[in-house]
């Protein structure tokens, strides 16, 4: 099992959103010492957010300070990007650091994003199916354009065999079914439960035997590891609670509505205490703990890692461990510390 971390570039302070550089470059160090396998950049192009609209160049800061620890962008909103320059952008990186760069996409769902962009976002399905075709196209060399003296690669020659690796981020069978067609890997969001996970990654599992490919799954989740359970929940519970709790306005009471869960990340046939839910304040950190969260002490990590291999089996766990609301960025580096220690050599392959 190897595991990953997505570390933030922006964090509140006395109110303000800003870019903390030193922050994000403290984790993503302090995650090479303790031998994780990659960290993990988002994308958002609009509101306040933890990540960055430029996750290739903030990619590409990390690997120059760094020596051995890949970084993985997840997810570049493919449909609202030229996907010739996505790519180029990844294989460019890949080849200056070879072997340490993945590209993760996905599809996209805040309307106001797409609407900033000029995107009509009922064509994000089409736009992404289009745009991994395209992705696949540069990487195995077949664009080509005429220039007035014949056809030249569209990839540039200089670039070697350099080649990243493309996993897609969904959530819905049908795009889950893309990525097996069409990507080296799938990795689900941390809002579903492990169960919703695994009918997800069945699906994936089916769709990848047709096409006799060997499915590749990593999944992310909410995690902290402290001393005790109650230091863990302590020291992150509020902080993940109100990351949870910005996704609720939007579904507008929407959660109770067993009619159709279809992409919904909140669904009242799954998590039954959701009938009682009227607003996002009353959600409780005890109401999401056992099937989503990664946070407690060294034995509970390690049974629900155990289990959660078990049932879900995959290659990979991606830990969210901060927010743009906190904890503190020394409290997670001290969890950074604690997994490479006590969880990371435990679940070694």
């Amino acid at each position: 099992m190897r595991f990953s971390l997505a570390v933030p570039l922006q964090r509140i302070v006395d109110g303000k959103h800003v870019i903390d550089f030193e922050a994000f470059m403290n984790e993503v160090r302090a995650a090479e010492d303790a031998g994780f396998y990659s960290v993990v950049l988002g994308e958002r192009r609009i509101g306040n957010t933890a990540y960055t609209t430029s996750p290739h160049l903030l990619s590409a800061a990390a690997l120059a300070m760094t020596t051995r620890i890949k970084l993985t962008i997840s997810v570049v909103v493919l449909p609202l990007r030229n996907p010739i320059s996505v790519i180029q952008d990844a294989t460019l990186l890949n080849a200056l650091f070879p072997g340490r760069f993945r590209l993760g996409v996905g599809a996209g769902y805040n309307e106001h994003a797409f609407t900033t962009m000029g995107v009509d976002l009922a064509d994000r399905s089409q736009l992404m199916e289009d745009g991994l075709k395209i992705l696949n196209d540069f990487r195995d060399g077949k664009l080509h354009v005429d220039v007035g003296r014949g056809a030249v690669p569209v990839r540039d020659p200089a670039l070697g065999d350099a080649r990243p690796e493309i996993w897609v981020g969904a959530w819905g069978k049908k795009a889950v079914g893309r990525a097996a067609r069409l990507a080296d890997g799938w990795m689900p969001d941390p809002m579903r439960t492990v169960t919703v996970v695994n009918d997800l990654a069945n699906e994936y599992r089916a769709r990848c035997a047709e096409l006799d490919k060997q499915p590749r799954i990593a999944i992310l989740r909410e995690a902290f590891l402290a001393e005790t359970d109650e230091e863990a929940a302590a020291t992150f519970g509020p902080h993940v609670l109100e990351a949870t709790r910005q996704y609720f306005p939007r579904m507008k009471g929407g959660w109770k509505d067993g009619s159709d869960s279809t992409g919904k990340p909140w669904d009242v046939k799954v998590d039954p205490f959701l009938q009682t839910i009227d607003s996002p304040d009353q959600i409780r950190i005890e109401h999401l703990m056992e099937d989503r969260f990664l946070i407690g002490s060294k034995q509970t990590w390690v049974d629900k890692l155990t289990a959660w291999k078990e049932i879900l089996d995959f290659e990979e766990i991606v830990l969210r461990s901060r927010f743009q609301y906190g904890p503190e960025p020394e409290a997670t580096l001290e969890s950074i510390r604690r997994v490479g220690a006590d969880i990371i050599p435990r679940f070694r392959d």
